[in-house]
């Protein structure tokens, strides 16, 4: 059984979903669209925060001060190496070389420690959050994001994100800045004409480099891709393995899945090769450019005059530090391009506008009826595909309605919309006395509790199990649930009662009992609309019996809408119609007007 879920914890199902198509992608019409509504801008989601951001101003100021006191450093040893040419004591000068060598040692430490540490919390949150907007979303809002997308977006996407905002992004622009500020050291220092020279070519070789990593951007992206894609069809086939076992598909996937790794080892080959090329470039023409640009204006002005031995020195050493930036350009690829990629991909999953009912101005529409279900006209679809076309149905307080129809038609996907999971994008669904909008979902999902044919048990005891509906019940309340899901005799033979464990998906229960369990979750919920899809599907005769007792003397009070193939699941229905054809027709002569 799982509980009709706020918008936090749902989950759709896979039954009716178009082909190729995953449980989350579904669709429905956000807030504001429609004939004659404007749909509002979006305003474009940002990625950091703001303890992040001063994360990154630290990381940046340790960074520029790491730079000028190396740069003072490099200074101080070429005047000392000029003074022991000219015969002249260097101490002085090594002193100084000593003192800024230690200054610039201790903040390029303590820029690496606040960057990882920072990048480790922002990981962290960076998955929160997109996983907390994912789940806010529901299943009929994440159009178009594959589960397999949205793993490897969650793991190694936010791991990639986190380092290049943390521990790449401060770092680079403190190492395209540092130069100029060290330029401007070094002309005060030793001598301005070389220092132009030299912040002339730190100026133009960034703008060099630019134009030339373009060339490789798209590698990076189809690396991305070719990831995510493998990361997609990797986990389709762990979760199809036993379907793909039976239909005796699995070798065929093997191959499949074999092409896509060797796709991906190319992009990642590529992604490689296209970085060698980059640093191949920079280091051997532009680092070659700068160095034979600051030898060639200390030479200059050493034989003009202007500066002495010592100071020649320390500008053809300092040139060192004005490389910097070129150190960055092979980290862009690894961490800077694979960050840009991953960050577009989150960026486009906040971007997607949450419910109106995540707004403070969000309210359900009540709608005045005596009906606790009312479909009027109602086109119901998943992603862009109709399954439903048209519905009209009313279904009375305390009714059994029982659903039938071929397996594809579309049952699941109307049991969808009674349960909030699908808002319409034709008509109306009324669930309640509640029109379900998207302003609507989270109210409309209250109202039921849903007991499907996959039963949902997690690891832990009858008992946990149970309390995921109640988490207040006491055990006097769980075991008049058991009574009422014919289970309660079964559970007093076990040697632990409530406390039996039991594993994932009801292992060490057999799927009877899962299923009665599953019942006396919803008894407990005590929410007034039951569905239930294919709730006898997988169990023996013998266990279907105590199911259908079950659940007649759960169903007392409540509004229930039975999904079934087995006609044993439905002796206690009132009323049948049928599901064909993208239509729901009633079946029977019992005369319902407009509606079915």
């Amino acid at each position: 059984m799982t509980l009709a879920p706020p918008p936090d914890a749902s989950l759709a199902r896979s039954e009716d979903l178009p082909h190729g198509t995953s449980g989350s992608q579904v669709h429905s019409p956000a807030a504001g669209d429609g004939p004659g509504q404007a749909r509002p801008p979006r305003r474009r989601s940002a990625i950091g925060s703001r303890s992040g951001l001063w994360a990154n101003l630290a990381t940046f100021i340790f960074g520029c001060g790491a730079s000028l006191a190396q740069a003072g450093a490099l200074i101080a040893v070429g005047r000392a190496i000029g003074d022991i040419i000219v015969s002249r004591p260097p101490n002085a000068q090594l002193v100084v070389a000593t003192v800024c060598a230690t200054v610039s040692a201790l903040c390029h430490l303590a820029g690496q420690a606040i960057a990882r540490e920072s990048a480790s919390a922002e990981e962290n949150r960076l998955r929160r959050r997109v996983l907390s907007h994912l789940l806010a979303l529901g299943p009929a809002r994440s159009v178009e994001v594959r589960t397999g997308a949205t793993v490897s977006t969650l793991t190694d996407g936010a791991e990639r994100v986190a380092l290049y905002r943390q521990t790449f992004l401060p770092q680079a622009i403190a190492s395209a800045l540092s130069p100029l500020l060290v330029v401007v050291l070094l002309g005060i220092l030793v001598d301005p004409v070389p220092a132009v020279v030299l912040g002339f070519s730190v100026v133009v070789i960034p703008f060099l480099i630019g134009g030339f990593q373009r060339c490789f951007r798209r590698s990076s992206s189809d690396s991305r891709r070719q990831r995510e894609g493998l990361a997609r069809r990797y986990l389709d086939a762990i979760q199809g393995l036993t379907t793909l076992v039976l239909f005796r598909a699995a070798r065929r996937t093997e191959e499949s899945l074999r092409e896509a790794g060797e796709v991906n080892r190319r992009a990642v080959m590529k992604l490689l090769a296209g970085n060698q090329v980059v640093i191949l470039v920079t280091d051997g023409l532009f680092s070659l450019l700068l160095i034979s640009g600051a030898i060639a204006s200390a030479l200059l002005r050493l034989q003009a005059g202007a500066i002495g031995v010592g100071d020649a020195l320390a500008i053809v050493i300092v040139s060192y530090v004005l490389l910097e930036p070129l150190d960055q350009v092979g980290a862009f690829f690894y961490v800077g391009m694979g960050g840009l990629a991953n960050q577009r991909a989150m960026r486009a999953i906040l971007d997607r506008p949450l419910p109106a009912a995540h707004s403070s101005l969000a309210r359900p529409v009540a709608v005045g009826t005596d009906d606790e279900i009312l479909l009027t006209g109602a086109d119901l679809a998943w992603a862009e595909e109709p399954v439903l076309s048209d519905v009209n149905l009313r279904v009375r307080r305390g009714e059994h309605l029982a659903v039938v129809g071929p397996s594809g038609a579309g049952k699941s996907t109307l049991l969808a919309a009674l349960a909030g999971d699908l808002a319409p994008v034709g008509g109306s669904v009324v669930v309640d006395g509640v029109e379900l909008t998207p302003a609507s979902q989270e109210e409309v999902r209250r109202g039921s509790a849903i007991v499907s044919q996959i039963t949902w048990l997690f690891t832990g005891t009858i008992a946990d199990n149970l309390r995921l509906a109640a988490p207040e019940a006491d055990e006097e309340a769980m075991w008049r649930a058991l009574e009422a899901a014919n289970l309660a005799d079964e559970v007093r033979l076990m040697p632990e009662g409530l406390n039996t464990q039991v594993g994932e998906q009801g292992h060490g229960l057999s799927g009877g009992q899962a299923q009665r369990v599953s019942l006396a979750r919803a008894f407990l919920a005590g929410r007034p609309i039951l569905l239930l899809d294919e709730p006898t599907s997988q169990v023996d005769l013998a266990s279907e019996s105590a199911i259908v007792e079950a659940i007649g003397r759960i169903s007392e009070g409540r509004t229930v809408v039975t999904v079934s193939h087995r006609a044993g699941a439905l002796v206690s229905a009132d009323r049948t119609v049928r599901v064909s054809d993208g239509r729901v027709v009633p079946i029977g002569t019992e005369p319902m007007g407009a509606t079915a």
